[in-house]
């Protein structure tokens, strides 16, 4: 199931939210017959997956690790030039570092080009 685009009305349901950021999670209605993966991976610390980049922000990169599971590898460092160093559907490596199963978030790292000092 393909994501919804920018404007597009859709049917869910609040499930956390973050006031320090104002960010909010939404289960999207047609998504909730969906298995809930992120358990697996609370399993899988330290592992390396494969993933896809789906959306480059400024805070990090969002990668895709399963259907209906992303996460995010944040940014530690300064990216030089972020448009070279990853763009959106890039394959990539991750390891999974935490999975947050009440906020169902996944934190990931990789390893991304830094700028020199």
């Amino acid at each position: 199931m393909e994501l919804p685009t920018v404007g597009q009305r859709v049917t869910g349901q609040v499930v956390w939210h973050a006031d320090h950021n104002q960010q909010v999670g939404v289960m999207l209605s047609e998504w909730s017959w969906h298995e809930n993966w992120l358990p697996r991976f609370a399993e899988c610390l330290g592992q390396l997956v494969a993933g896809h980049i789906t959306k480059v922000a400024p805070i990090g990169v969002f990668v895709r690790i399963a259907d209906c599971v992303e996460g995010l590898v944040p940014f530690t460092e300064p990216v030089e030039d972020l448009a070279e160093a990853v763009r959106e559907g890039q394959e990539i490596s991750v390891q999974i570092i935490a999975v947050d199963l009440e906020r169902s978030r996944v934190l990931l790292s990789a390893k991304l080009v830094s700028r020199s000092s």
